[in-house]
């Protein structure tokens, strides 16, 4: 017997509407303001530069943490649908480090890019400035005074 499944309702609850509104409403409210004045953008994207998997803990102290705006900002990139994600692929081990796209599915090929990085962080700082522009062309926010 075959088993036959229907789409069901196309509902708010299907399409997960609440949490996309909430989703939405928190990157306009807490993401968004500091992103759209170019100095406080340069600023976050030197913190990351410097940075780019926090600083390291040094003995007696405590660990330095990334700014709020950067926390948020982090956060907000590192949820995004996987299909096409950008992810970091190890080419060379411990010397050459590449840029990859997620198929999206368990067991796909992930698509290597040509770019290539001399270090994890040069290539952790390319992915977040691409995922950036994702997000800022997104809102519509103008890019172009920021320098990467």
């Amino acid at each position: 017997m075959q088993d036959k499944r229907h789409a069901g309702p196309d509902t708010a609850l299907a399409r997960n509407y609440g949490a996309s509104a909430v989703d939405d409403y928190d990157t306009q409210t807490y993401i968004l303001p500091p992103l759209r004045d170019a100095v406080s953008r340069a600023r976050i994207i030197a913190e990351h530069r410097a940075h780019p998997r926090g600083a390291a803990a040094q003995p007696g102290h405590r660990p330095p943490n990334h700014s709020l705006d950067l926390k948020r900002l982090s956060d907000k990139l590192r949820v995004s649908p996987q299909a096409g994600k950008h992810t970091i692929v190890e080419t060379v081990p411990w010397q050459e480090y590449s840029i990859g796209l997620l198929p999206g599915r368990r067991g796909g090929v992930i698509r290597i890019t040509k770019e290539r990085y001399a270090t994890r962080e040069d290539a952790e700082h390319a992915i977040f400035l691409k995922r950036l522009r994702l997000l800022l062309d997104q809102y519509g926010v103008d890019y172009s005074a920021s320098n990467s």
